[in-house]
């Protein structure tokens, strides 16, 4: 059976783009119970028209409730969740054993797929969540090939997914306390302020006394953190992206049966860039067709911290860490979305600075293209030489044809 291309849904928008783009499936929650519930704009009226659409084009939508909950959620749980169950969405993504047993207990016609915040690691831990009743196990990420190739020969009849490609936590499966500590936001309640990825200084001297060295948070100088470490100043905490693309088929034949995508909280341009990559990848593995080259370019094309392969193939070296400044991340091409066609012109919304003259590659759901920006208009159809991010919808002459929620990027940034 093929595997399931899983990504992540963020907002009605991202789940349409990941969908047109190749997606099989998506996950998304609302805000309150799941750990995306800073900037997730699912509502209830979202889910109900996803869920809809999913139906009619044979996709699946997994609604996401992986918090740990405190007794103060219990009651508005089981309220939400008896409106979840009218939506009929095709599984629930659980960690909390309480919540899990509520699902049980009043909506037992409900799957629910066991969320990666739970840290399942072994077999006999997959064998407890199937007595209860869970459906899929999400693996923890620190796991190795050879032990999700054990756990599946143990397990046969458990369904099993794993994370290829996102950002990487350095707390064990994503249970940390960091951002609690520097912000006050508990990332195991959905408010996770991603304080390991931001950039710290590491002093000498001693600026409080007996302390040898601290770290100074960029983002409020005047917070001050003691630490031992005495190498590497910059982004110690941060590891690189996750990329697993080179490895789809030991996974397939492992037994993973969904190849997972982080990234609710991650743009549009990467919802669709990164459901089109991993789509050929795997249309490709099931054709017995190599990796395309071009689709390791296309990676790079987009937002990123380096790309490494997390614990699958043995334990990371230090190089998954990233600690260079320079290597965080590339600057995105993305240039706009293209909306529509008026006049022999194509509208489209825009998200990067775009300039007639410029190549632009034109990414859509039917292929890939070359084309040159020959006129630029404003929302008021003024002629421009250039447009800029928040000019809302611009106008744009190209010789060609663009298809709608086509991805402009501008070629002279690509590899």
């Amino acid at each position: 059976m093929k595997p399931e291309l899983l990504m992540p849904g963020g907002s009605i928008e991202k789940i349409n783009m990941a969908f047109r783009f190749g997606a099989d499936a998506v996950y998304a929650g609302v805000p309150f119970f799941s750990l995306r519930a800073r900037e997730n704009e699912i509502s209830m009226e979202d889910l109900r028209t996803a869920i809809h659409q999913a139906r009619s084009n044979n996709k699946k939508i997994y609604l996401t409730a992986n918090i740990f909950a405190r007794n103060l959620k219990l009651k508005p749980f089981r309220e939400q969740v008896a409106q979840w169950a009218q939506l009929q969405p095709d599984a629930l993504i659980m960690s909390d054993p309480g919540l899990i047993d509520c699902v049980r207990e009043a909506h037992p016609e409900l799957p629910i797929h066991l969320s990666v915040q739970a840290n399942c690691m072994n077999a006999m831990a997959v064998k407890f969540w199937q007595k209860i009743g869970v459906t899929r196990v999400i693996l923890s990420r620190e796991l190795r090939l050879t032990e999700i190739r054990e756990i599946k020969q143990q397990v046969p009849d458990m369904e099993l997914e794993a994370f290829v490609h996102g950002s990487i936590c350095i707390a064990y499966s994503g249970r940390c306390l960091m951002s609690h500590y520097m912000s006050h936001r508990d990332a195991n309640q959905g408010v996770c302020d991603n304080s390991c990825r931001y950039p710290y200084k590491v002093y000498g001297s001693k600026p409080v006394e007996g302390e040898e060295l601290y770290l100074q948070d960029l983002r409020d100088p005047s917070q001050l953190y003691p630490m031992e470490e005495d190498e590497h100043g910059t982004y110690i905490m941060n590891s690189k992206d996750l990329c697993l693309i080179e490895h789809l088929k030991e996974l397939k034949d492992a037994g993973v049966c969904s190849f997972k995508v982080e990234g609710r909280t991650k743009s549009v341009f990467y919802a669709a860039m990164i459901a089109r990559i991993y789509r050929q990848a795997i249309d490709d593995m099931e054709a017995g067709l190599p990796l395309n080259p071009e689709l390791l370019k296309d990676l790079d094309i987009l937002a990123h911290r380096g790309y490494h392969k997390g614990f699958l193939m043995g334990q990371p070296s230090h190089e998954a860490q990233n600690y260079q400044e320079e290597n965080r991340s590339v600057k995105s091409p993305f240039c706009g979305l293209v909306t529509g066609e008026k006049n022999s012109l194509y509208s489209f919304d825009v998200k990067g600075r775009i300039q007639v003259g410029d190549e632009l590659d034109v990414f859509s759901p039917q292929g890939r293209q070359q084309v040159f920006v020959e006129k630029l208009f404003d929302s008021y159809e003024n002629e421009k030489d250039k447009l800029h991010p928040g000019s809302g919808i611009g106008y744009l002459k190209v010789a060609g044809k663009l298809d709608p929620d086509s991805l402009l990027c501008r070629r002279k940034n690509l590899v």
